[in-house]
């Protein structure tokens, strides 16, 4: 029999409209979003292709995430879905929503892309674990999830592992690019320095940019670094000239094409990310072949992120580490081939499709 289930979530982000696409070939599936769009990020996805869900909008402008939406009430009622999932706990309007489901006790899940345990007061840790406990199911992305809800005093049986991910089975390569295929796409993209240190992500501090930059100062000259993401931060421009590196350009992100002639030109990918609470780019560049070098502050990394074997972990806040990571990859074929198998071997676990049987394995199981 068909299950009807219920999403609740904040806004039609594209790798959530392409899970939700997957689900909903498995079951009956209705998706309530916040709002369409957000003031801080533009979305490349189509609202009138052909959906394999009912999507819901209870607004049709920017999102608000401090203030709470009243007409989301009307749709929590008993015995109207087998399923209720929740994601956006920290959002006022899916806050109101949990407080009524645990009010009217009608069952509900929650569920997370990762989860990063902060020292906080304890007026906002009450808060949060008031909003957090509850729920009949914890969807979890790992391990660093895990222990996020278990802060939280939520008991391990309650929690239900997915693989968390944006790229679909097509997506992933068959085989690491090869030599001449990585020279001809950097080519192609005007990159003339033999080597390409890759890196994809917004121009925030905790990117850790700066940290990058730092590092670039220690590669052979041969050695390009880009980052696709968006202009540099002030700061970042600074010190640039400040340590007279002339490797490191940023570049605005541009079709996804073009993003995915940098994956090919790449020979190794690095997040020096401060803090991340997934980071699909890791999925992205290993399915693309890459050894992905990334923190310990970065939860896709610790999962998926063996070291020394697909690439490596270093701890967040530090640029030798970088440096050192990256010379040893860039001067050794043998290793960055071995690592960029081993990429492809974890990440063919990490689909939209297994992602979406994850979920509806444990909601057709059920009665």
């Amino acid at each position: 029999m068909t299950k009807k289930v219920l999403f609740i979530t904040n806004i039609p982000a594209p790798y959530r409209i392409d899970f939700f696409n997957e689900l909903g070939k498995l079951v009956d599936l209705t998706v309530l979003f916040e709002a369409k769009t957000t003031p801080v990020t533009t979305f490349n996805y189509n609202l009138d292709q052909k959906l394999n869900f009912t999507a819901i909008f209870l607004r049709d402008g920017d999102i608000r995430e401090r203030e709470a939406d009243w007409k989301i009430l009307p749709f929590l009622k008993r015995n109207r879905y087998d399923h209720i999932v929740a994601t956006n706990y920290g959002y006022a309007t899916e806050a109101v929503a949990i407080l009524t489901l645990k009010a009217r006790g009608i069952p509900y899940e929650m569920e997370l892309d990762g989860g990063v345990l902060r020292t906080e007061n304890a007026l906002i840790h009450a808060v949060k674990k008031r909003l957090i406990r509850g729920a009949e199911r914890y969807w979890s992305t790992g391990e660093q999830t895990d222990r996020f809800y278990q802060n939280f005093g939520i008991p391990r049986e309650r929690i239900q592992r997915y693989p968390f991910s944006s790229i679909f089975e097509r997506e992933i390569v068959k085989n690491p690019w090869n030599e001449q295929e990585r020279r001809e796409a950097k080519d192609r993209l005007g990159i003339a320095r033999e080597k390409l240190v890759l890196s994809v992500g917004q121009p925030l501090h905790r990117k850790g940019y700066d940290l990058l930059i730092r590092a670039a100062a220690r590669l052979p000259e041969n050695t390009a670094v880009v980052v696709v993401g968006g202009k540099p931060r002030a700061e970042w421009s600074a010190l640039l000239r400040e340590l007279n590196v002339q490797n490191v350009a940023f570049v605005e992100f541009s079709s996804k094409e073009i993003l995915n002639e940098y994956y090919k030109a790449a020979d190794v990918f690095v997040l020096p990310t401060r803090e991340d609470v997934w980071g699909l780019v890791v999925n992205e560049a290993m399915a693309n072949g890459l050894p992905v070098l990334t923190t310990e502050g970065c939860v896709a990394g610790c999962e998926m992120i063996r070291d020394g074997e697909n690439g490596y972990l270093i701890p967040a806040e530090t640029w030798e580490p970088i440096a050192q990571r990256l010379n040893t990859l860039l001067s050794n074929d043998m290793l960055r081939d071995s690592m960029a198998n081993a990429a492809l071997n974890v990440v063919r676990g990490y689909t939209l499709e297994a992602m979406a049987r994850a979920h509806a394995d444990v909601f057709l199981r059920e009665k």
